[in-house]
């Protein structure tokens, strides 16, 4: 069975930091707030509930009154909209990126200021309510020391790399994508509108090789992250004044590698790529960026049936098109071999339940990882003022997943070879909490 190896034999040298800082910035004695607190010991009654509480968060949002705000931006995390905005409606004040369940279970932030969920802060705790009663306690996470750091004259550091979750560094090599430039961009996505009203918390657009060394050194000496997701939006092909084809998609990808193996010392990088599928119609691409430092892929196909792929997700129909965006998937899991491909799924859009499950079996017979990210009606798209399937649809869903994943042998995959199955940092879905949860299930 493929499993979850925290320890990585390439990375143990980063683990072991990892884990020192972790230790110490999470122990009883720390100084980064009362509402930082190591997480219990975990029981298969208290996931199964905080699987719940993180699916009706992220269908549903939550708002937050401003007992819960105190220390963000200075003892706790912030929200920083690296890529999209998860947000249902605009906020005027920063928000925490995530909280986190006693337990460990990490809940990305979606704010909706018409939620049947709070997060207030009372007798010393912060807890989320539901209708006014106490559902759950919850934590906030420690804002790590390099988020203030510069990367260069004016530019902090959080502005080149965000921290997501408890351990992962995420750099964004790409704020827009060009399928919406003809209106084809996925119907589901706000990237390029995200881009116009956070200018403030946004990543910067275009970072200097120079700034995403500095920060990826000193984030990695701080020994907050062990791990590293790239990922960016879509940008074309052009022919260069030599009458060459070049795809800047791909070298964004890669001269962002190559600054973080300078700022790591070490050719082999925990780094996971989040991308497009390569354009190139032999795939020969994607054993080369092997070479040059990918640790592991994701093409993010979205939707699986092809009448819907066609219409929600145009601009990939068009360019790329569903069968090469298989092809890429089934050639990326030969050349990366077991364990270091996946693939995302928007659910509880438009796509039927059978439909989306075949899409799991296709990718687990392959070794592909498949993740159910949950949709929410975000600002900027057609469907803002839609609704989400209720809660339990969601997790029933990650059950009937994990289970076709464990058919085919298919654990969590390690932090580096799909962040999104490490519980730590998949913060928009329950898969990875399932995956956790069956395996305390099974060892007790």
């Amino acid at each position: 069975m493929i499993t979850t190896t925290p320890a990585n034999e390439k990375f143990s040298d980063i683990e072991k930091k990892y884990q020192e800082w972790y230790q110490k910035t999470y122990s009883p004695d720390n100084q980064k707030g009362t509402h930082v607190k190591l997480p219990e010991e975990p029981t298969v009654e208290g996931l199964e509930k905080e699987i719940w509480v993180k699916a009706n968060l992220l269908a549903d949002g939550l708002k937050f009154d401003a007992s819960a705000l105190e220390g963000v931006c200075d003892l706790y995390k912030e929200q920083s909209r690296w890529l999209f905005d998860w947000n249902i409606g605009e906020h005027a004040y920063y928000l925490p990126e995530e909280l986190l369940l006693p337990m460990g279970t990490l809940v990305q932030v979606r704010e909706n200021r018409d939620s049947r969920w709070l997060c207030t802060a009372e007798g010393g705790l912060l807890v989320l309510k539901r209708d006014g009663e106490v559902v759950i306690e919850c934590r906030h996470i420690p804002r790590p020391d390099y988020y203030s750091q510069e990367a260069s004259p004016g530019v902090i550091m959080r502005r080149i790399a965000n921290f997501r979750g408890q351990d992962c560094l995420c750099i964004n090599y790409a704020p827009y994508c060009m399928y919406w430039k003809n209106d084809q961009g996925c119907r589901f996505c706000n990237i390029v509108p995200n881009m116009r009203w956070t200018k403030d918390d946004l990543q910067v657009s275009r970072r200097s090789y120079e700034q995403i060394v500095n920060t990826t050194r000193v984030a990695f000496e701080e020994g907050c992250v062990r791990h590293i997701l790239l990922t960016g939006g879509m940008i074309d092909q052009h022919v260069d004044k030599d009458g060459n084809t070049v795809d800047r998609e791909d070298k964004m990808i890669l001269d962002v590698i190559q600054a973080q193996q300078e700022a790591l010392q070490r050719d082999d990088i925990p780094v996971n790529v989040i991308r497009t599928a390569p354009k190139d119609k032999d795939l020969k691409s994607i054993e080369e960026h092997k070479k040059k430092g990918v640790y592991s892929v994701a093409y993010n196909l979205e939707i699986w049936d092809p009448t819907l792929f066609e219409f929600y997700c145009p601009g990939k129909d068009n360019l790329q098109g569903r069968d090469h965006w298989l092809r890429a998937l089934e050639v990326a899991a030969e050349v990366y071999g077991p364990g270091r491909v996946s693939t995302h799924f928007v659910t509880g859009f438009m796509e039927p339940e059978s439909s989306l499950l075949e899409g799991v079996e296709w990718c687990a017979e392959r070794g592909i990882s498949a993740i159910p990210l949950i949709w929410s009606p975000v600002e900027g798209t057609r469907y803002a003022k839609f609704r989400a399937p209720n809660a339990d649809w969601f997790v029933e869903m990650a059950k009937k997943m994990v289970d076709i994943r464990l058919k085919y042998n298919l654990g969590a995959f390690e932090p580096a070879a799909s962040p999104n199955d490490c519980y730590m940092c998949a913060m928009p879905h329950v898969l990875a909490d399932e995956l956790r949860l069956r395996e305390l299930q099974r060892s007790s």
